[in-house]
C-alpha cells in the first residue's frame, strides 16, 4: 500500500515538474531564446498554439465553427483540423503523429509539430534541434507597431465649418484622434503618433513626413466632409489613386484647397506636384492594395455604427496621402455643412461610436497583416 501510494506521489510530482517545462526556441540573429510552455494531455507533450505568436509573431486565428486552426509562419500558412494528426500547408499535407487538440477552451498541438515537421516545412529557416530545442533563423516581424493618425487642419486652417451651427473641422477632428490614440494604445498594444495634439497648423507635407520618419505602418487623415448642398450627407473613406470621379474630385479639391489658402500658393503647390513619381512607385507595390483593404473595413464599420448613408469607398490623389510610403486612407466622418451630421459630430457619445468602429476596423486589419516572413 505504501508504495502504491508513494508511486501516486511521485506520477504527481513528475506530471507537475513537466507542467512548469519548457520547450526552447533558439534563434540566430540576434541570439536569444523563447521558450515555449509544454503540458501534457492524455499523457502527450502539448504546447498552447497561441504559443507561437509569442514566439514567433505568428498570426494566429481559430475557426470553431469550421474545426480549424490557422497560422502564418515564415510567411507560410498552416491549416490545422481539430482533432486530427494532419496540417496543410500550400498543397502539402504533413503527419504530426498526434492531433490537434481543443482543451479547455484553448488550441493545443503536440510537441512533433516541433520534432517532426517543422524542419521539413521550413527547410531554409531550420538550423537543427535537440531533445527539448530547437534552433531556427530570426523571423523578420512585419507586425503593425505604430500608427500616424493625422487630424485635418488646424491652427490658422479651420478645416470645413458648419454654417448653420459653427461646428469648425478641426475642433472635431482633433477630438476623434485623442480619444482613437487612447482607445488603439491601450487595445491594440500600439505605438500611435498624433500629426498634432493641439490646434496648430502643420502642413501636408510635414504630416506624412513625420509618418516616413517615425517608419509607421499605417497612416489615417480624419476629416469632416463639405458640400454646397445642406442636403450632402453620410460617410466615405479614400486612399491614393489618379483615378478622379467627379465626386471625388471635389473632395479631393476641398482637402487639397489648403495648400494654396495657407502653405503659399503656387510655389507650395508645384512642390506638390513634384512628389507625383511617389505615386507612379507606389502602383507598383501592395501599399495601394493593403490601402485599399483598409478603407473597405473602415467603411463598412464606420455605416454599420453610424447610420449614415453609405457613400462608398472611392480613390483620390490627395496630396496629405501621396508622400506616406506605407498603406494610408483618409477618412471623411460626415458632413458639417448638413444640420443633423453637424450635430453628432460635435457629440461625444457619436464620437466614440466612430472611434470604436475605426479601432474595430484596424484591429481586424492588424490581425489579418500582422505575419512574419
Amino acid at each position: 500500500m505504501r508504495k502504491l501510494v508513494l508511486l501516486i506521489i511521485i506520477v504527481m510530482l513528475a506530471g507537475l515538474l513537466f507542467s512548469s517545462s519548457c520547450y526552447n526556441i533558439h534563434f540566430d540573429k540576434p541570439v536569444n531564446t523563447e521558450e515555449i510552455k509544454v503540458v501534457s494531455i492524455d499523457s502527450l507533450y502539448y504546447f498552447n498554439a497561441f504559443e507561437l505568436n509569442k514566439a514567433f509573431h505568428a498570426s494566429i486565428r481559430e475557426d470553431i465553427d469550421d474545426q480549424r486552426l490557422y497560422v502564418t509562419l515564415y510567411n507560410q500558412q498552416i491549416i490545422f483540423l481539430i482533432n486530427s494528426p494532419y496540417l496543410q500547408a500550400s498543397s502539402d499535407f504533413y503527419n504530426m503523429t498526434y492531433p490537434l487538440k481543443y482543451h479547455s477552451g484553448k488550441m493545443y498541438l503536440p510537441l512533433t509539430f516541433f520534432q517532426r515537421v517543422f524542419p521539413e516545412l521550413f527547410k531554409e529557416n531550420f538550423i537543427r534541434q535537440k531533445d527539448f530545442s530547437i534552433h531556427v533563423k530570426t523571423p523578420i516581424d512585419n507586425s503593425i507597431r505604430r500608427i500616424v493618425l493625422d487630424a485635418g487642419h488646424g491652427g490658422k486652417d479651420p478645416g470645413a465649418v458648419g454654417r448653420s451651427t459653427g461646428t469648425r473641422e478641426k475642433k472635431i477632428v482633433l477630438d476623434v484622434a485623442r480619444k482613437l490614440k487612447a482607445k488603439l494604445q491601450k487595445e491594440l498594444n500600439v505605438e500611435v503618433i498624433l500629426t498634432r495634439d493641439s490646434d496648430k497648423f502643420v502642413s501636408l507635407q510635414n504630416r506624412t513626413k513625420m509618418a516616413n520618419d517615425t517608419h509607421s505602418d499605417l497612416f489615417i487623415s480624419l476629416h469632416c466632409n463639405a458640400s454646397r448642398s445642406k442636403k450632402a450627407s453620410g460617410i466615405e473613406v479614400f486612399f491614393l489613386s489618379t483615378a478622379k470621379t467627379d465626386e471625388a474630385r471635389a473632395v479631393e479639391a476641398l482637402e487639397n484647397s489648403v495648400v494654396s489658402k495657407y502653405e503659399g500658393g503656387e510655389s507650395a503647390l508645384k512642390k506638390y506636384d513634384d512628389l507625383s513619381f511617389i505615386l507612379m512607385d507606389m502602383e507598383q507595390t501592395e501599399q495601394l492594395r493593403e490601402s485599399s483593404d483598409l478603407a473597405v473595413r473602415l467603411q463598412k464599420s464606420l455605416v454599420s455604427v453610424s447610420g449614415l448613408k453609405d457613400r462608398g469607398v472611392k480613390q483620390a490623389n490627395f496630396y496629405v496621402l501621396r508622400g506616406a510610403f506605407m498603406p494610408a486612407v483618409l477618412v471623411e466622418l460626415g458632413f458639417i455643412t448638413n444640420y443633423k451630421e453637424a450635430k453628432l459630430l460635435s457629440s461625444s457619445n457619436f464620437q466614440d461610436k466612430l472611434v470604436n468602429a475605426i479601432a474595430e476596423s484596424i484591429r481586424k486589419y492588424k490581425y489579418k497583416y500582422d505575419f512574419v516572413q
